[in-house]
């Protein structure tokens, strides 16, 4: 049978019997796949050519897939959708994974039912991002452009991943609302969130940044339902 490619997937994988496991069972599903056995021909791959998603493995020779990631984030800002595979499931991988721009993990050994789903998730919600509106919004001192994808707080550029950002941008878009915890996940995972502790982490890093000192804090917690921005003088009355 012959299959129109659906999206093309750029595998960064030095194992090379699970990297053909991976192409195969995508390849049969229609998905065109480009392989690459080191982070550096894997950074040369995904700065040549469009793909969809990528598939980086967190341990790579020649550039880590760390390494790998925090430059294809930085060298033009890439929003490219990347699922890191890791060999160990500890929170200081999810957490670096996460601060080096990656947008999902799955830890090895893994179902490949699962992987292909995660796939799916990533390249839905990389669509929706790009159907969005470029506008500016605001919520207090909080500037976002939507168009460039930077943020300002009292004239100050934040520093923010990719998820950090979109984790804002929704917070700002419903302040000085509580969001429930079900909307952040949809918005930020099609509601599949890679693990129990992913929203957390997110938060906590874009709280790290967002309310750093002298700011006032914004970002506020209610435990068991959701997040919200809202200035002192909102909260306190």
């Amino acid at each position: 049978m012959h299959f129109i490619p659906l999206h093309p997937v750029l595998l960064v994988e030095d194992d090379l019997e699970l990297a053909a496991t991976i192409q195969d069972y995508l390849e049969h599903r229609g998905w065109e796949v480009d392989f690459a056995s080191n982070g550096a021909l894997g950074l040369h791959f995904a700065l040549s050519k469009q793909y969809a998603v990528i598939i980086l493995d967190l341990r790579l020779p020649a550039l880590s897939g760390l390494e790998l990631c925090r430059k294809l984030r930085d060298q033009a800002g890439s929003a490219l959708p990347v699922l890191m595979l890791t060999a160990a499931e500890t929170l200081n991988d999810r957490l670096t994974g996460f601060e080096a721009g990656a947008d999902d993990y799955l830890v090895k050994p893994f179902a490949l039912a699962e992987l292909y789903a995660r796939l799916q998730a990533l390249v839905r919600r990389s669509h929706s991002s790009e159907s969005r509106p470029s506008s500016m919004i605001r919520y207090a001192d909080v500037e976002m452009d939507r168009a460039l994808r930077t943020v300002r707080r009292a004239g100050r550029t934040l520093s923010l991943t990719k998820m950090g950002y979109d984790l804002l941008e929704i917070l700002v878009l419903r302040a000085p609302a509580v969001v429930a915890r079900k909307e952040i996940e949809h918005h930020l995972w099609q509601g599949e969130p890679p693990g129990s502790d992913a929203l957390r982490t997110h938060v906590a890093a874009l709280r790290a940044e967002l309310d750093r000192s002298p700011s006032v804090p914004l970002l506020r917690t209610h435990r068991g339902i959701g997040y919200q921005l809202m200035v002192a003088e909102q909260y306190e009355g």
